[in-house]
């Protein structure tokens, strides 16, 4: 987030960081309740608890809130990416109470951790399992999960599992292969997005938080815009409003506007404007100057590409002649199919060693050498799942724009690509980096730049992600 605005408003820090901060927790729109609702039902010791909100609603703050609160008598395992298979979800929990290299099977890994958890019990200590974005979870992982939950003495439970995730979730959960985990859950809360009477509570309380001392900084107007375009979404009202500072200051105003707050909607990443306030599609459209040049250039664009196939019509057949192989219609070992016309990826050209002879600079030449890194890097690793590019679309654009931002912070060797399906669908799943522990993966996400993560990253395990090729 900005800071170049700081003295000009008499701010002490950024206000509207988009990582989460205790010291800026706003207990609004329920939020305080919720937050102390999840602190009794997690001394409790029955079932499994969900919580639900769109993404960017704030459920991992108050996740963190909630550990925070807890008495010292309650050990907490915290998972905030938990893209891990069976035995690796097992693995992970045993890893944070300790338990290293005890067991060499999934049946050994669950009787030691047993063993550990009434140990624990024994001694007056109980377990919370607290799993964050629990909506990407596989399905078998999370009925691994509500196994542990069948863990208990003759009057208690030894741990007690707590679920965090978007909406996602209770698709997830709608599976009739985890009906039996649905069954389990005994507490539901909704995170709910802000009303718009809320919002501007919301940026007040942020602003003072910041050290903000004056009267209402963002005017009525420039609330309602910020409540209409993000939806009530804590993420969203943050990355609008620290652009809206930025806006006003570059203007040397002490007041954010309302026309801030669109310049602000224009400035994130992937906005649109609504037909509403496309000129070019109203009546009098040819009376705007700009509009007309638009249209011109967009004429001169559509001849370019006619005369460019007309003349691509009239060479020489390439494939015909043998002198290289003719494109497939799926990618080897994805299962992606009808990704070719799209991604003109070549599984044929040669690769020299780990990597290319260059670093890879286009989506081609990605997804070549990812095929190989991924083939041969150790799947006990992890890396950070960037995005996931709609594979019927040409993903290229979308891919050089995040390789643009990647380069900053990551070799170019070390950003990959793969093509793969999800839910029948064909994507192309960017990657960064290739790290030994979930601790290094998760402080190079933190420092990922604002324009990657509104992509909602997350690290995964290259275990998962060969699974993806398989």
């Amino acid at each position: 987030m900005s800071s170049l605005y700081l003295d000009h408003f008499g701010l002490k820090k950024p206000p509207f960081q988009i990582t989460p901060d205790p010291g800026f927790f706003f207990s609004g729109g329920r939020r305080g309740d919720i937050l102390s609702a999840l602190v009794h039902v997690a001394c409790e010791e029955e079932g499994i608890a969900i919580v639900v909100a769109e993404v960017g609603s704030g459920k991992t703050l108050l996740a963190r809130l909630m550990i925070e609160q807890l008495p010292t008598d309650i050990c907490t395992i915290y998972l905030a990416n938990p893209c891990f298979g069976r035995d690796e979800i097992i693995a992970a929990i045993s890893r944070d109470l300790g338990l290293k290299g005890q067991a060499s099977t999934l049946e050994n890994m669950i009787a030691v951790l047993q063993q550990e958890l009434l140990r624990r019990h024994a001694s007056g200590q109980r377990i919370v399992l607290v799993i964050d974005e629990a909506h990407t979870m596989p399905s078998e992982s999370l009925e691994e999960v509500r196994l542990l939950s069948n863990i208990e003495t003759g009057q208690h439970k030894l741990i007690n599992i707590m679920l965090f995730g978007q909406p996602e979730l209770d698709q997830l959960l709608n599976d009739t292969r985890l009906r039996q985990v649905k069954d389990r859950v005994v507490h539901r809360f909704d995170l709910e997005s802000l009303h718009p009477d809320e919002v501007s509570s919301y940026v007040d309380h942020r602003l003072r938080a910041a050290g903000w001392t004056g009267g209402r900084l963002f005017s009525a107007d420039a609330i309602a815009q910020l409540a209409r375009i993000s939806g009530g979404r804590a993420r969203r009202i943050n990355l609008l409003a620290d652009k809206a500072l930025l806006a006003a200051y570059a203007q040397g105003r002490q007041r954010i506007e309302a026309p801030d707050v669109r310049h602000a909607e224009q400035d994130l990443p992937g906005a649109q404007l609504p037909s509403s306030r496309r000129p070019w599609l109203r009546r009098d459209s040819w009376r705007v100057p700009h509009t007309r040049v638009i249209l011109g250039l967009s004429a001169v664009i559509v001849l370019a590409a006619a005369l460019y196939g007309w003349l691509k019509g009239q060479a020489p057949d390439v494939a015909a002649s043998g002198s290289r192989k003719p494109p497939v219609a799926s990618l080897p070992g994805t299962g992606a199919t009808d990704l070719r016309p799209a991604l003109r990826f070549d599984p044929q050209l040669p690769l020299r060693g780990n990597t290319p002879v260059a670093p890879p600079r286009d989506l081609d030449m990605t997804l070549r050498h990812s095929v190989e890194w991924i083939g041969q890097t150790s799947s006990q690793s992890y890396t950070i799942q960037i995005a996931s590019l709609d594979g019927t679309r040409d993903p290229s654009r979308g891919f050089l724009s995040l390789r643009q931002e990647l380069i900053r912070q990551f070799d170019a060797n070390r950003i990959y690509a793969q093509a793969a399906t999800y839910s029948g669908k064909p994507y192309v799943f960017v990657y960064a980096g290739d790290f030994e522990t979930t601790g290094m993966a998760q402080m190079a996400l933190q420092r990922l730049p604002t324009s990657v993560l509104v992509n909602q990253p997350l690290v995964v395990t290259w275990q998962a992600v060969k699974r993806r090729s398989e």
